[in-house]
């Protein structure tokens, strides 16, 4: 079954001389046709030091993408319903380094980048991460970054914001996800979200990608299938089964979902899923409508 995943930290890894879980063959193995690459560097490093890390993992991307024959990479083509291959996007998670430098943005964009995130958990100068009070929002600047995504057809990521932050964003921004989350209703932490914010998300036609990480799961260090099969049932429920997907987040999570190591665990999470789901449910969930968004927001070029 064709699978999409809406984010991994996989570039940081091999950034940082570390192996990734998510590489070529884990790729293949779980039929993943269509893969997200985030561009993220530790923002308790210098705003220099943070740069330096993204031209890095920008050069790494695209010389992982020239030396295989299985990790494709063009911006301006449709993503076919095609898993003998893997389509690569690359994103940038927190922007905090390029603030409101429309130079830099526009330097990001011309080398692949097609969806960005304005902060991690931090507040930076552009809006507020998800560890911060709901006083804070977006700045001036942030403002007028969405202004540029929207002019430039970048998808604007919610994933990390707080939630005034997010209302914001789903305010002034033409194409909205949020790459890695889950649901608040089954545990509120504040990197969760809410159905209120899921409504909002259906209503924008935009995407939710669901995180594997036990933590935002159910709050502890150890979840399985049945754990991530209830974010599901209780998304289906409220309306959101055609913009629910994967968003991993492998390689940027200390633990996992048991039996979902890497990628090429997939075939048995899909199966599981089939036992308890509607087909078409799971075909949307694990990768046509991460597939069906990306081509939606591409046919805007």
């Amino acid at each position: 079954m064709y699978t999409a995943d809406a984010h991994c930290d996989a570039l940081l890894k091999i950034a940082q001389s570390d192996s990734p879980l998510v590489n070529i063959d884990t790729l293949k193995k779980g039929g993943v046709g269509l893969q997200n690459f985030a561009l993220f560097a530790p923002v308790e490093s210098s705003i220099y030091e943070q740069q330096e890390m993204i031209k890095k993992e920008i050069t790494l991307f695209h010389m992982c993408v020239k030396q295989s024959d299985n990790l494709h990479s063009n911006p301006f083509t449709f993503i076919k319903n095609d898993n003998t291959y893997t389509d690569a996007i690359l994103s940038l998670e927190g922007a905090g380094m390029l603030g409101d430098n429309l130079d830099m943005w526009n330097d990001l964009k011309n080398k692949g980048v097609e969806m960005a995130s304005l902060t991690w958990n931090e507040r930076n100068n552009l809006a507020a991460g998800s560890s911060q009070p709901n006083r804070y929002g977006l700045t001036r600047a942030g403002k007028k970054v969405i202004q540029w995504q929207n002019n430039n057809n970048i998808v604007t990521d919610t994933a990390h914001l707080n939630e005034q932050s997010f209302w914001q964003v789903i305010e002034l921004a033409d194409t909205v996800v949020v790459s890695h989350t889950n649901t608040r209703a089954l545990l509120d932490h504040p990197r969760n979200i809410t159905d209120k914010q899921v409504a909002a998300l259906v209503n924008k036609n935009g995407f939710i990608g669901l995180t594997f990480y036990p933590l935002f799961i159910n709050g502890t260090n150890r979840a399985d299938f049945s754990d991530f099969g209830r974010q599901v049932e209780h998304l289906c429920s409220i309306g959101a089964s055609d913009i629910i997907g994967l968003g991993s987040d492998f390689d940027g999570i200390s633990s996992t979902i048991n039996g979902l190591s890497n990628p090429s665990d997939y075939p048995a999470l899909i199966n599981w899923l089939l036992a308890r789901f509607d087909e078409n449910i799971v075909e949307g969930l694990v990768g046509e409508n991460f597939r069906k968004f990306w081509n939606r927001r591409r046919i805007k070029r």
